[in-house]
């Protein structure tokens, strides 16, 4: 199980962060903290049976099999009948015209190089329609041989017309008995998307997708987008995470900021981060802070009565295009800082204190943009906020951390 904050990363006064595990855990192995994409599974079942509607004569056992873990189901194969489809999964109706993902975690067991196949089947909506291992052509691709590893398979399918469809393991020679063939497989899902999300028996709902990584605080991904592994990202034109964080603000005399922050696209404003009294951030009242391609990071307070009391300073380290960047802002009364990658890139001292936020009004963390409609086409796989300042020894240990997981 990972840990809070992540392996060997400063924890203490940590009020608020994510950890989606990209660059350790791959999309069939998400961590605690992001469940995966929100995703409905439409079959009720991921429990496999014999192919037997007509009395093919099929004998196949699916039980449980624990010694590989929760959810695992084995099967065995002792005879083969007089139809080439020997084991099935549920069928599910297909909506016409719309992409649907089938996938499953296998573990082969004894069944490569002896001419099993897995097949999709479905009727209705036109031809019936097969594929093998991955191959949508009609009756090609190959078998279950020596190069297809164990692991999470998927594959997507669109028809026209609605129908029904389902996995089966094939094989076509048929009449033979006194088999033991056998194999192993979990996760079994079925949904609506163009891409295989990890596993849910139901529906993963937009706030059970990304847990915050105290536990407290419901992170709603409705805004923002997913790539084709399945993993968060933001668009650069709306996406963003919006955070009640007004207990950590009323309570905290200083404030860090972390992200593992990689810009695929930088327009001339490119913000990551803002704290503002706006849910929507239409407006600028309270404190933002803005990362630009232009060498500069904005800090300021701005309200209806006091207005601007922040300004602008140069120098900092820009983002660079498709490359991760560990980045930290530090802010107080006395001071702001910005390190990127372990190293200080500026220090500035401000003429305002960093909390001035309408006591009328809540706090908001805005991740990805700032106002009036700067957005940041970026992926942010960690973001953590501290409501104390950390030391140049602590940022070092973090960026330490997460060197390596992210290639820099």
């Amino acid at each position: 199980m990972a840990t809070i904050g992540g392996p060997n990363t400063e924890k203490d006064n940590l009020v608020f962060g994510y950890d989606t595990g990209y660059g350790v855990a791959d999309n069939s192995t998400s961590t605690r903290f992001y469940p995966g994409e929100p995703a409905v599974n439409i079959s009720s079942t991921h429990f496999s049976s014999g192919h037997n509607s007509s009395g093919y004569g099929n004998v196949v056992t699916v039980v449980d099999a624990p010694e590989k873990g929760t959810g695992w189901k084995k099967v065995t194969i002792s005879n083969r009948g007089s139809n080439f489809r020997i084991l099935q999964w549920q069928y599910t109706t297909h909506t016409s015209d719309v992409v649907y993902t089938h996938s499953a975690v296998f573990d082969w067991g004894n069944m490569r190089d002896k001419g099993y196949f897995l097949g999709f089947d479905g009727n209705g909506g036109g031809t019936r329609n097969y594929f093998r291992n991955g191959d949508e052509s009609t009756n090609g691709g190959g078998t279950i041989n020596s190069s297809l590893k164990d692991g999470k398979f998927s594959s997507n399918i669109t028809k026209s017309g609605t129908h029904s469809h389902a996995w089966f393991i094939n094989h076509l020679t048929t009449g033979v008995s006194g088999l033991n063939d056998y194999f192993y497989y979990n996760e079994y899902q079925v949904e609506i998307n163009t891409h295989s999300t990890p596993y849910t028996s139901g529906t993963r709902s937009d706030t059970a997708s990304l847990i915050d990584l105290k536990r407290t605080t419901s992170i709603d991904v409705s805004n923002i987008s997913f790539n084709s592994t399945g993993q968060p990202t933001l668009d650069g034109s709306n996406d963003q995470l919006v955070v009640d964080v007004d207990d950590i603000v009323r309570n905290a005399s200083n404030v860090t900021i972390e992200g593992m922050v990689n810009a695929t696209s930088i327009s001339s404003a490119g913000p990551w981060a803002i704290l503002t009294d706006h849910a929507t951030a239409s407006d600028k009242d309270g404190f933002w802070w803005h990362y630009n391609i232009g060498n500069a990071v904005y800090f300021r307070v701005e309200d209806a009565t006091a207005g601007e009391q922040g300004t602008t300073f140069s120098g900092a380290v820009p983002f660079v295009a498709n490359t991760y960047q560990h980045i930290v802002t530090v802010v107080g009364d006395s001071n702001v800082k910005v390190y990127v990658n372990g190293v200080l890139s500026k220090s500035y001292t401000p003429n305002f204190k960093w909390n001035r936020i309408d006591s009328s009004k809540t706090a908001y963390l805005h991740i990805g943009r700032t106002y009036p409609s700067y957005y940041l086409s970026c992926a942010i796989p960690v973001f953590k906020m501290y409501n104390r300042e950390l030391s140049v020894d602590e940022i070092k240990q973090n960026f330490n951390a997460y060197k390596n997981r992210f290639g820099i």
